[in-house]
């Protein structure tokens, strides 16, 4: 059994299910969804304030290579919520795609770092 298959098939077993929306063309399939909690610092770019923690919600998505993400395109449902691709890669071994792994915020919220600080406002 090769390696893509047995990933493929984890995911299907163990994932929940989710519907990515590319723009209209909807795909129903299964993956990991989590949050990213504290600990994993390199994409979660919170800042510590005086008052506390900045919190800015992101989630680890993990799924089907077949399934290719877009940035800031491609939406995430499952279980009632939206999530807005903010980052995205596909995971290979030697030349053959195994998995694409995502970083998502809510979707329809706007983020402090959505903003370009350089522009004025209008």
């Amino acid at each position: 059994m090769s390696l893509l298959s047995c990933v493929d098939r984890e995911i299907g077993r163990y994932g929940s299910s989710v519907t990515i929306d590319q723009g209209g063309d909807k795909i129903s399939t299964k993956a990991f969804l989590e949050p990213l909690r504290y600990r994993n610092k390199i994409y979660i770019g919170g800042e510590f304030r005086k008052l506390g923690f900045l919190r800015r919600e992101k989630y680890l998505y993990v799924g089907k290579s077949v399934h290719r993400l877009v940035e800031n395109k491609s939406v995430i449902e499952t279980q009632g919520n939206k999530y807005i691709v903010k980052r995205c890669e596909t995971y290979f071994v030697k030349d053959t795609p195994v998995y694409e792994w995502a970083i998502l915020v809510p979707f329809g919220e706007e983020r402090e770092d959505d903003y370009d600080t350089d522009t004025p406002a209008c």
